[in-house]
């Protein structure tokens, strides 16, 4: 058998310049402006509030009842609470999944690294995939060698769970965030029982055919009005005017 080595190679660990796609810049930016969007909610409200009572004192045959235009308002501050909410619940979860991959491209790296130096190994060339991989985290990747199966499949295992999404459960607050007329007396275990079922239909079983209340039930998924229209109006499902379903992932 023909051995093959390059000689003057040594891997020297990954560039600190490393970013991943500058993914944890974007998470950052991206708080900022639901933050922002929140102020500009509550200057809004008030400056309303403003406008209404002045208009009262001076017209108060008003066409429009600004009762309820502060009702809307307030149902919009709400449903943008929850999204700031999950919004902060994600950017958590990606700053965790950076670390994780950097962890995992570190310890792969190691491993090349040790069989290259203790063992007699044929050196390939990286496939056109690999390659392309190596290039958008922005890290430079030595070459590919040939090593056990069952390490690379398990290697490649991690990586697939890295980045696939996870299911998070609705939390206290973002249900007390819904008002009562649409959440009704929906309790959170059941919502969120429907949740996951739906999400592992459309996100783990990667259906992407939207769902009618008759299919859900002989799913056994136990739709109902009130945790349908909970969960568009915390932004997980879309529901459109025929009554069918699909997750917003």
């Amino acid at each position: 058998m023909k051995i093959t080595v390059t000689p003057d190679f040594l891997f020297t660990g990954l560039p600190e310049e490393c970013k991943l796609f500058n993914m944890e810049t974007a998470v950052n930016t991206l708080e900022a402006m639901f933050q922002k969007a929140e102020s500009d909610l509550d200057y809004i409200e008030h400056k309303l509030e403003f406008e209404i009572v002045k208009s009262l004192s001076e017209n108060a045959t008003a066409k429009e009842n600004p009762v309820k235009l502060l009702e809307q308002l307030s149902v919009m501050k709400s449903r943008h609470k929850a999204l700031c909410t999950r919004m902060e619940k994600i950017a958590e979860e990606q700053k965790d999944s950076v670390e994780s991959i950097r962890s995992l491209l570190t310890n792969t790296m190691k491993i090349v690294q040790q069989l290259q130096q203790q063992t007699d190994l044929e050196v390939v060339s990286l496939t056109e995939e690999e390659q392309t991989a190596a290039e958008l985290v922005e890290c430079h990747i030595p070459e590919a060698v040939v090593v056990n199966d069952a390490l690379c499949v398990e290697s490649s295992n991690q990586q697939k769970e890295a980045l696939e999404p996870e299911f998070q459960p609705i939390c206290d607050e973002m249900l007390t965030s819904v008002p009562r007329s649409i959440k009704s007396t929906v309790k959170l275990a059941d919502l969120n029982v429907l949740y996951k079922q739906l999400f592992d239909h459309f996100i783990k079983n990667k259906n992407s055919a939207a769902l009618s209340v008759m299919q859900m039930t002989k799913m056994n998924m136990k739709p109902t009005d009130a945790k349908l229209k909970t969960l568009k109006h915390l932004s997980i499902i879309e529901l459109d005017k025929k009554g069918y379903v699909k997750i917003c992932m």
